[in-house]
């Protein structure tokens, strides 16, 4: 183990091929697994791990296969139900029987299937979070870009044909403000692109339907990635389950990195719902 910030206490460890960041007592009644967007890493979560921690739980902060410290899996998982097994066996492993799961973004859709998939969960909070229909922040039509590692290997021009896609990828994350804590390569941007190509909306609605825990949707008017509608629509398909308790938090401020800015707020509703 290694500490992962010098200003925090925490443990860093590996479970498996998976890099996860430790915040708070691990036998804390209250226990919140924390999903990252796309790109992302534990990192994302450093203010609501810490602010998890003040309140006496312990946050679990994932650095999913690919990303942060973890080595890619040797496929890519590009179904969210792949990811949810990826959460639901490290967090058996590092023996929690009982857990929240949180997802910022992207990492909405994996902590949608855990908790529609996985009986270990008690909650499930959804930030900033993809939803049960297409957003603006997807320029490209997705399933345009399922086919990008596909495109590429056509001999001789497939990297010519690929190139302004990627040019297009790389310039619209920078104008929404999406970063890597370095710049990506192609092939990392190839693979994020067939990750997001892996979304199906008609799943994410039928995880929706599935959800039986406690749920808040977290929401910002000045999100530029995530438009209104869309977390209205994701509070609407969850309240259609048997959840038992549907909170959708709309803010006018705070952008697309809510768990950053509303990090007390998110502890405060865990620590009641799960």
């Amino acid at each position: 183990m290694s500490s992962d910030d010098v200003d925090s206490v925490v443990v860093s460890t590996a479970v498996g091929d998976v890099h996860v960041v430790v915040d708070g007592d691990v036998g804390a009644d209250v226990v919140v697994a924390c999903i990252h967007g796309l790109p992302g890493s534990a990192r994302d979560f450093l203010h609501l791990g810490r602010a998890l921690q003040k309140r006496g739980a312990c946050a679990v902060r994932f650095d999913l296969p690919g990303f942060g410290r973890s080595p890619p899996s040797t496929s890519l998982l590009l179904q969210p139900l792949q990811r949810a097994a990826v959460i639901a066996a490290v967090m058996q492993r590092l023996g929690h029987a009982r857990y929240a799961v949180v997802g910022h973004s992207f990492g909405g859709t994996a902590a949608l299937a855990t908790a529609a998939s996985v009986e270990a969960v008690s909650a499930l909070a959804l930030i900033s979070s993809m939803g049960v229909t297409r957003h603006h922040g997807l320029t490209i039509p997705h399933e345009i870009t399922r086919h990008l590692a596909g495109l590429r290997d056509v001999p001789l021009v497939g990297a010519r044909l690929a190139a302004p896609v990627l040019n297009v990828v790389r310039r619209t994350t920078g104008r929404l403000g999406i970063r890597g804590e370095r710049a990506f390569l192609d092939d990392e941007v190839v693979e994020q692109m067939q990750l997001m190509g892996g979304i199906d909306f008609a799943d994410l609605r039928g995880f929706a339907r599935r959800v039986r825990v406690p749920a808040l949707v977290m929401s910002a008017e000045d999100d530029r990635i995530i438009e209104r509608a869309v977390p209205f629509m994701l509070a609407a398909a969850l309240s259609s389950s048997s959840s038992p308790l549907v909170s959708h938090h709309h803010r006018a401020t705070g952008g697309h990195f809510l768990q950053k800015r509303a990090a007390a707020a998110i502890a405060d509703w865990l620590l009641i719902a799960a």
